[in-house]
């Protein structure tokens, strides 16, 4: 039993915390466990509950016991830690604070173009990548044959852009069209598995591919290509740029603010070198 004394004015009351389970010499109380066990209504999932929650708690109570007794004295020392680790937390979440308001996260064109310019040897591609129009269409489609007529003509006759669309959006599987938008080539063998069998100095632009399997009908065009070593696109990299601008000028206000209090310090005399 463990006893524990409320000693009042006139009265000595004593409250007694019952034991339910020990491991080593750890005790775990009635009122302890009931404060971290969530009863539900059946009676046998309950005791399941009950019996799987206890034999956790001697688990890592056992655990425990056994890391403090191996652990010399400077490796559970964990006082300093726990202090380091809160003063990065707080500083990490003031910084946030900060940075949210105070930091102007739009980038203009100019700057994302001037960045770009300045930085070009870190935008070397390391894969090949396309800009394509590809379908992706079930042979079982309903409008698969009409969508084939429109594949044949939508590139020259702009007015059957939109059916186009319209059918694909009722009966693909997939598609995508999109003039300004580059892909991975990797990831387009991915939606279209025959393209593998093709070599990559055989996919130039302009080039029309047709494939059928035994689920779905598969077409190709491709609008451009820039291959892997070369420089990468300025309207691919677009974002990764804004990110690095916007994690640069991150930096640059925080130190700003931090330098502020350190010399706001030294004029109010809160801050000396001993």
């Amino acid at each position: 039993m463990i006893l524990v004394s409320c000693n009042g004015d006139s009265d000595k009351n004593e409250t007694v915390l019952k034991p339910i389970a020990k491991a080593g010499s750890e005790i775990l109380s009635l009122e302890d466990y009931k404060e971290n066990y969530i009863s539900i209504e059946s009676v046998k999932d309950s005791m399941i509950l009950a019996k799987k929650s206890i034999e956790n708690w001697a688990i890592e109570s056992l655990f425990y016991q056994e890391a403090i007794s191996k652990l010399n004295a400077d490796e559970i020392e964990i006082d300093k830690q726990v202090e380091s680790y809160k003063k990065s937390l707080v500083n990490y979440i003031y910084q946030t604070k900060l940075i949210e308001a105070n930091l102007d996260t739009n980038i203009s064109k100019r700057e994302i173009e001037q960045y770009y310019s300045d930085h070009e040897d870190n935008f070397i591609l390391k894969e090949n990548i396309i800009k394509v129009d590809y379908f992706k269409i079930p042979i079982k489609a309903p409008a698969l044959e009409k969508i084939k007529r429109l594949l044949r003509s939508y590139a020259y006759v702009p007015k059957d852009v939109e059916p186009l669309k319209s059918l694909c959006m009722q009966n693909a599987e997939n598609f995508f069209m999109n003039d300004s938008t580059w892909l991975y080539l990797e990831d387009v063998k991915k939606e279209i598995p025959k393209l593998r069998d093709q070599p990559d100095f055989n996919l130039g632009q302009g080039r029309v591919l047709e494939f059928t399997d035994d689920l779905y009908y598969y077409y190709l065009r491709i609008k451009e290509v820039k291959i892997k070593n070369g420089l990468s696109p300025l309207n691919f990299e677009k974002q990764n740029i804004k990110n690095f601008i916007i994690n640069k000028k991150k930096t640059e206000l925080i130190n700003q603010y931090k330098n502020q209090l350190l010399e706001k310090a030294r004029t109010e005399k809160t801050y000396t070198v001993y």
